[in-house]
Order: structure tokens, then C-alpha cells, then sequence
């Protein structure tokens, strides 16, 4: 005769299992290939990447391939970056392009495209499941001076850190958006950490490089990109001090990760091969056969379909495509979110044909 003790230990055990396997903070494992130069390899960020995400319980594996000052457009002719690019089977490649590349306005940039649009063709053809992430860098330190020659009067433009380092942000999103690809605004979190946390040294000397914090700071930056987890989860310093580590994490979190469409971050999900995504997530404006409003949302979601139906039954997903929630729900009527993480989730109709929808919790 089983006693009571018994079975209340398997009971709990079985409860532990059950909560494992349907635990949204999962691990995930993700395969990754970074593109670049010095930016990339001091203090060789794809292991940083690497360290960060296994301290939030996921798994990096990455390879690289780096040249010094070296351009995206290099690349094309560098036998190594490409046997890299078409032998991988990457969930991402990273492409970071030299530090001034995307420095200046049009028309100076303009002659990058044709070689970086070629690149992301090699990328594409080679992972049909992958998304091509640009690590969008920053400014110097004390900005820059260039001289204008297409100017109506030629002259030297002389440029702030912070007007320098949004030119470098608009480019690689105008990359980013011709290309549907993601970015990984690392630039961006950079600046967050200037304005509120400037005893934080990002910059090397040079004024160019990252300091181990800068490094730091990227890490954490592609951490949310790639896993679309909150990098507050990360608990490796990586040698800095708990304060500094702790407020450069939240300002990923502020930046990246309650950002993700801003960045592009789920937003093209629906074109990479079917079979490379558990959920199929698609664009809302492609079903015309069900609607989901308001996208970002923050307290309700509300769904309309073209159908007369009095119940939908509804199941919201992570975006790693674990079930969080099932249940029924009036047509019409709004389904409450307040009490799920800011996050990307998707959300489908487990009764229907209609295609899951993708929203953002704010």
C-alpha cells in the first residue's frame, strides 16, 4: 500500500516536471555568426555574448570571423567570411560594418550599399531560417569633423557625439529596413548609458573602441535581440562592478528589449521559411480574416474576426513559442495582458484556420 507521504512526493515531483516543461523562461539555444572588425573582437564579444546568455540560462553558439578597419563590402572577397556564412545552417549572422562607414549622411555612405546588399543575398541563400542582425555601433567619444565637399558651400562640418552617433543609428536602420533585417541598437543603449549613467567609461583612449563596459553593454544589447529575453535575467558581471553591470543590464532592458519592433525585432518573422518557425508568425496587415488591437498593448487585447462567432478559444504563446496561457474567450470582448512580462508574444485561435498574429506587451 502506497503511503500518504508517497504519494504527495511524486505528486510534487510531477508538478515540478510540468512547470519545467512548460516554463517560459526555457532555455533557448541559438547559433549566431558574427561579421565585423575591431569592434567586434575587443574583448572578444562573441564570448561575452556567449557568457551573458548562459548566465540567464540560454546557450550561444557563435563563430566569427573579423579584419581589422575592415568593411561589410570586404568580406565579400574574403574566402573565410563567406565559407563561414554558407556552411553555418545560422539562426543570425551579424554583420558590423567599419566604425565610420555609416558615419556620414548621404550621398558619403551611398557606395556602401551595393556590397552590403550583396552580402545579406550570400546570407540569405545560404539559411533560409535566418535573419540577418546589423550591430549598429556609436559615435566617438567627443564627435568628429568631416569636410563636406557636396555641400552647396563646401565646408568643414564639425559634429557632436551625439549628432554623430544618430546618423551612424538612422543608417544602419535604413540597412535594417531595405533589407528586412534586424538591429541590434547597440549605439542606442550606448547613449541611454551616457545620459543616465555617465561616470560609466564606454570608450577606450582613442576614443573609438569599447572599454570592457562598452563591450558589456553590446553583449547584453544582442543578448535581447537574439534570445527577445530581458537582460535584467543576466547575472554575469563580467567583471564590473555589480552597480555599473546592474544599470547598464536595465539600460538594454529600456532600449532593446521594450523596444523589440522599434529595432525590427519580430517584425519580418513571417518571411523567413515556414518550416523554420514553430509558431508561424505572421504581419498583421496580411490577415484580413482576424484583427488584433491595440498592437503594442499594455492592460487588453481585442479580437475581431470576419466570423459571427461567440467563442474563441484563444492560447498566448512566448516568443520562443511556449504556451503561457489557454482559455475561451467572447468574441469582442477584451482578453486581459496586464499580468504578463513586456515581452513579444504570439497569440492564435487554436479552432481555426486563421494564422497566429504576433503583439508586443508594453
Amino acid at each position: 500500500m502506497i503511503k500518504h507521504t508517497e504519494i504527495q512526493k511524486y505528486t510534487l515531483i510531477c508538478l515540478f516536471i510540468l512547470v519545467f516543461l512548460v516554463s517560459p523562461t526555457a532555455g533557448q539555444t541559438k547559433k549566431v555568426l558574427f561579421i565585423g572588425n575591431s569592434y567586434t573582437y575587443v574583448n572578444n564579444l562573441p564570448q561575452l555574448t556567449a557568457d551573458v546568455a548562459a548566465s540567464a540560462g540560454d546557450t550561444l553558439i557563435f563563430d566569427s570571423n573579423t579584419m581589422g578597419s575592415g568593411y561589410l563590402g570586404q568580406h565579400l572577397t574574403n574566402n573565410v567570411s563567406i565559407t563561414k556564412i554558407k556552411n553555418g545552417n545560422w539562426d543570425h549572422v551579424i554583420l558590423q560594418d567599419q566604425s565610420l562607414a555609416l558615419a556620414y549622411p548621404p550621398p558619403y555612405f551611398y557606395h556602401q550599399y551595393s556590397g552590403v546588399y550583396k552580402l545579406d543575398s550570400i546570407i540569405k541563400d545560404a539559411n533560409h531560417c535566418e535573419q540577418t542582425l546589423f550591430f549598429a555601433t556609436w559615435g566617438r567619444k567627443n564627435g568628429d569633423s568631416y569636410f563636406c565637399g557636396a555641400c552647396p558651400s563646401p565646408t568643414t562640418i564639425v559634429r557632436t557625439y551625439f549628432e554623430m552617433d544618430s546618423t551612424i543609428q538612422v543608417n544602419y536602420k535604413f540597412y535594417a529596413d531595405s533589407l528586412k533585417a534586424l538591429v541590434s541598437p547597440v549605439g542606442a543603449v550606448w547613449r541611454y548609458i551616457r545620459r543616465h549613467y555617465p561616470t560609466i567609461v564606454l570608450h577606450q583612449a582613442d576614443e573609438s573602441h569599447p572599454e570592457l563596459a562598452g563591450s558589456y553593454a553590446a553583449a547584453c544589447c544582442f543578448y535581447a535581440a537574439i534570445f527577445r529575453k530581458n537582460p535584467a535575467t543576466i547575472s554575469f558581471n563580467a567583471g564590473l562592478n555589480a552597480t555599473d553591470a546592474a544599470n547598464i543590464r536595465h539600460a538594454a532592458k529600456v532600449t532593446v528589449y521594450d523596444q523589440l519592433l522599434n529595432w525590427n525585432i519580430g517584425k519580418y518573422d513571417s518571411i523567413t521559411n515556414v518550416n523554420c518557425s514553430v509558431t508561424d508568425i505572421k504581419e498583421l496587415k496580411q490577415n484580413a480574416s482576424w484583427q488584433l488591437y491595440p498592437n503594442p498593448a499594455s492592460e487588453t487585447l481585442t479580437i475581431k474576426t470576419s466570423d459571427f462567432e461567440t467563442d474563441l478559444h484563444i492560447e498566448i504563446l512566448n516568443a520562443n513559442g511556449t504556451l503561457i496561457k489557454r482559455h475561451k474567450q467572447a468574441a469582442g470582448s477584451a482578453i486581459d495582458i496586464s499580468g504578463l512580462p513586456k515581452g513579444l508574444y504570439v497569440i492564435r485561435l487554436y479552432h481555426t484556420s486563421y494564422p497566429s498574429l504576433k503583439f508586443i506587451k508594453q
